[in-house]
């Protein structure tokens, strides 16, 4: 057993720092220990995936928001909303629920919670509809392997990559609940349509305001307040998830969401530093993107200046690595066209005909690694929405139950140590 470690003193986190000492368990009865061991719990399992994300990214040399480091953000998810349950699986904790200042950020949690799913609900949406980019990068692709032969080839080519930045990547998004298209019937499993001024950003901007660690209560160090950052823990973990998922794909109005990082966790807890250099690297990709994004990229202009539209400011790895491909594959396309205007019979250089299918290449197996995750994706972003909803259902049913046995037991009040 570890040697026992002094209290800390700093408020309510310091009541976060005890562990299964003895100078912990001297300080409390073994049922009050159990509720500190179970709200640290989850404290120590969010800083713990965080952490292991972060690793992840540091080693990363692109783009850190990947198909994979989004699986493994919203598996956070899921898991810490697993811990959660065991907190709230506490009876003296579920107590405390219904009572002030818990109720107060329980209210936050569960308000917070119902705009996860309309983040969740778009994305799924987003990620269905970036299949038509992938359909005509992977056309385009196609039209030069194995070898191209003539620029006739070559225009059936620029037609396919301009189509990779049109709109029809975008009216799955933006498609109101009264005209479906046909790829929107697969999300029938998610319970909101995505109208024409819904806005990611206001979303995100409305979730994360008035995100705030609990303040310590003055009559008591710690009382009441480990239940609270409980609570703004599973906020902070939902905000922070749903900004990256919106950072990565390019939810309808995302322009309009704050780029600065939404969540500023006290430095004392223990899963501070991690969220927050993961909001730091995101953000600063976001707004390098930002800045590359062409002054057209919002509809018309050259077929080149187009591509990306499909994905502007999106930061999906496996998604940028399709724009950029293409991107390529059209410059080159384009510099053949003027160079061979003149040529009579519509026929290309064997090195030129080389460069092109080098090109196409690329971008077949950017369109293969984009294929590969999507389809993954698209179930698991479907899988924490349910989640969610039960997530969110449990918690409603907990708060009244404890408020209901709080009216009926209101006799002696007890102190607890959260």
């Amino acid at each position: 057993m570890a040697a026992a470690e002094p209290p800390a003193t700093g408020g309510f986190f310091g009541m976060l720092s005890f562990r299964r000492s003895a100078t912990a368990v001297a300080s409390f009865d073994p049922a009050q220990d159990d509720e500190l061991l179970a709200l640290d719990a989850l404290q120590s399992h969010v800083a713990d995936r965080l952490a292991a994300l972060l690793s992840d990214a540091q080693q990363q040399q692109g783009p850190v928001l990947s198909i994979g480091f989004l699986s493994k953000l919203l598996d956070s998810v899921c898991s810490s909303d697993a811990s959660f349950r065991n907190v709230v699986a506490v009876a003296p904790v579920a107590a405390a629920l219904s009572r002030p200042p818990a109720d107060r950020l329980a209210r936050d949690l569960l308000d917070r919670s119902v705009k996860t799913l309309d983040v969740l609900n778009a994305a799924s949406l987003t990620l269905a509809s970036l299949r038509g980019a992938h359909r005509a990068a992977l056309t385009a692709a196609s039209c030069l392997l194995p070898a191209p032969k003539s620029r006739a080839q070559f225009a059936r080519a620029r037609r396919a990559i301009a189509r990779i930045g049109g709109d029809e990547s975008n009216k799955l998004v933006s498609a109101s609940p009264s005209a479906p298209s046909p790829c929107s019937r697969s999300m029938r499993a998610l319970s909101l349509s995505v109208s024409r001024n819904w806005s990611a950003g206001r979303h995100m901007n409305a979730m994360a305001a008035h995100l705030a660690p609990p303040p310590p209560l003055p009559s008591q160090v710690g009382a009441g307040c480990g239940l609270g950052l409980t609570l703004y823990t599973m906020s902070s973990v939902l905000v922070f998830a749903m900004w990256a998922l919106v950072a990565a794909v390019p939810c309808q109005d995302r322009a309009s969401a704050a780029i600065n990082p939404p969540v500023a966790p006290p430095k004392q807890a223990q899963w501070a530093q991690a969220m927050a250099a993961l909001q730091d690297r995101i953000a600063d990709e976001w707004r390098r993107k930002d800045k590359k994004l062409p002054p057209g990229s919002g509809g018309g202009g050259s077929s080149s200046s187009a591509i990306g539209t499909a994905g502007a400011g999106g930061l999906l790895a496996e998604m940028q690595a399709v724009e950029r491909a293409a991107r390529d594959l059209n410059s080159l396309l384009e510099e053949i066209a003027e160079d061979d205007e003149e040529e009579v019979h519509g026929m290309v250089s064997e090195e030129r005909a080389r460069e092109v299918t080098e090109r196409a290449e690329e971008l077949a197996a950017a369109c293969r690694a984009l294929e590969e995750g999507l389809a993954p994706l698209e179930r698991q972003v479907r899988a924490v929405f349910h989640r969610v909803v039960s997530f969110r259902s449990d918690l409603v049913r907990c708060i009244d139950n404890t408020a209901r046995t709080n009216a009926a037991a209101s006799a002696t009040p007890q102190h607890h140590s959260f």
